[in-house]
């Protein structure tokens, strides 16, 4: 008798388009997505973290169920999911992006991927998403846990969700920094700076534990200056991810690419921004500088590291557009050159406004002599170490890495003089280095030094630096001048020149 059953053969192929869709990830993805989720999925530290977050907080509800009936449970609950998940997305899956552009770089895989289709931002973006995908994982598992922890009372619903959602920002922000400066080969800012970032959100999370009623009160943004400093906070982390994920771009994109103009513009928007929520949100006075210097600082560092070299397309879009283009070209180029000029543009910007409000009494706070001087001090500071790059810049390769050198031993320096000083009684003998800027932030909290003679001295010095840099940076202007003038004769026809001119 005949059977008319399916051979195994057919059952097999059948199965297999039946769970074709399912064994991989989808062909619209991005491909270096894919590869890093791949790669990362498997990866024995997110198993590790991924499985221990489960059972812990399997671990907590199963004893919290049988205290249900407890004052208090409820909250602690909250207090334990909270703690796990901070420590898996604020500590460890940050960390794991210390290396992801430096190891492709090391073996030279990286070389192969700018020779696919895919450009810089994309190659970073997929490292950067694909953490970030992990990340998210790691979120949606735990919302069942939050739906057995609302049934024990006393849950402000959207505080904590909106808590949970600016901790998962908080890692994607932090994930981007760490993958931007993994570009880097110096370990001082490639290693030292995650793990800096991670001690530093290890604290966060005690600060947390300890005041949460009033952290869950913050996130109920029920004051309109909470609601202010919310999204102040949320506009400094994403600007901080943007400007060292541009740093990663930039680090293994071509030299014809222009990444400098963008970052350098957001930094100014960034500044803007921030300045105008601190008036609307009625902030100290004594905040307001500072906080925008804090913004301007990475757009600082990024500007006075930048290599010393002009391609003549890059300048294509500024030339076309004349005088005012080659003029707004002389801050926004991609060169160490106008980056002095950009720096220069910070400069009056920052000091400006500290000098505009310094002696105004207002409503909230007093910026006086004190305050400034420290606002100089922490400007020229920045300025000391760009003072080495302009003088040896032929002969340094890792300029970022070197900047960051300097700029940490100049604070250890200080360090180091006040420790003599005050251990012989030799207070007054500070003023042999007052070249140094940051021994001006000991001189202002001295009652020994005057205020104003403090305050005079460091902005003396914050301007001598800014004026060497700047004079150092007239000197090789010809990098802008001979690229812009290659760009009209290469790019322009004869009719455009006589327009241009």
């Amino acid at each position: 008798m005949s059977t008319n059953a399916p051979s195994p053969a057919i059952e097999m192929n059948a199965s297999e388009r039946s769970t074709a869709g399912l064994s991989d990830f989808s062909d619209r993805l991005p491909p270096m997505l894919v590869k890093e989720l791949r790669q990362g999925l498997r990866a024995k530290t997110f198993v590790g973290v991924f499985l221990g977050l489960q059972l812990f907080l399997a671990i907590v509800m199963l004893f919290a169920t049988t205290a249900s009936g407890l004052d208090g449970a409820g909250e602690a609950v909250s207090r334990i999911i909270f703690f796990f998940f901070s420590l898996a997305v604020l500590v460890v899956q940050p960390l794991r992006a210390m290396n992801a552009l430096y190891s492709e770089i090391k073996t030279t895989t990286i070389d192969m991927m700018v020779l696919t289709r895919l450009n810089a931002r994309r190659i970073v973006a997929g490292k950067w998403a694909a953490i970030v995908g992990q990340t998210l994982l790691l979120f949606v598992s735990i919302v069942p846990y939050l739906i057995l922890r609302y049934f024990f009372g006393g849950m402000n619903l959207f505080a904590e969700l909106l808590a949970l959602g600016s901790l998962f920002l908080l890692s994607a922000c932090l994930t981007a920094f760490n993958v931007g400066i993994s570009s880097n080969a110096a370990i001082i800012v490639r290693g030292i700076f995650p793990l800096a970032l991670a001690v530093t959100m290890f604290f966060f999370m005690g600060f947390m534990m300890e005041e949460f009623d009033d952290f869950m009160e913050f996130f109920a943004l029920e004051d309109p200056t909470y609601i202010a400093v919310y999204f102040g906070l949320l506009i400094g982390a994403l600007y901080l991810a943007w400007t060292a994920f541009g740093l990663g771009v930039g680090a293994i994109a071509p030299v014809s690419e222009n990444h400098s103009t963008l970052n350098r513009l957001v930094t100014l928007g960034t500044m803007i921004v921030v300045g105008l929520i601190l008036i609307l949100a009625d902030a100290d006075t004594e905040m307001i500088p500072f906080l925008i210097g804090a913004v301007a600082f990475p757009g600082l560092v990024l500007a006075l590291t930048e290599a010393n070299f002009l391609m003549p397309r890059v300048t294509i879009p500024f030339v076309k557009r004349g005088v005012i283009g080659r003029f707004l070209g002389a801050f926004l180029y991609p060169c160490w050159t106008s980056g002095v000029h950009y720096t220069a543009l910070l400069a009056v910007i920052v000091l400006g406004t500290g000098a505009m409000i310094a002696g105004q009494p207002s409503i909230r706070g007093y910026f006086g002599a004190e305050e400034f001087t420290v606002l100089c001090s922490l400007f020229g500071s920045a300025l000391f170490p760009a003072l080495f790059l302009a003088r040896f810049q032929n002969r340094i390769q890792n300029r970022l890495g070197i900047y960051f050198a300097i700029l940490i031993g100049s604070f250890a320096l200080m360090l180091a003089l006040i420790a003599v000083a005050e251990s012989t009684n030799a207070d007054l003998s500070m003023w042999i280095f007052c070249w140094l800027p940051p021994v001006h932030l000991y001189m202002v909290d001295n009652h020994k030094f005057g205020d104003e003679i403090t305050m005079m001295i460091s902005l003396i010095f914050t301007g001598l630096y800014l004026g060497a840099l700047l004079i150092h940076g007239w000197k090789h202007f010809k990098t802008i001048r001979l690229a812009e003038e290659e760009a009209i004769s290469t790019y322009f026809t004869p009719t455009d020149t006589a327009k241009k001119s």
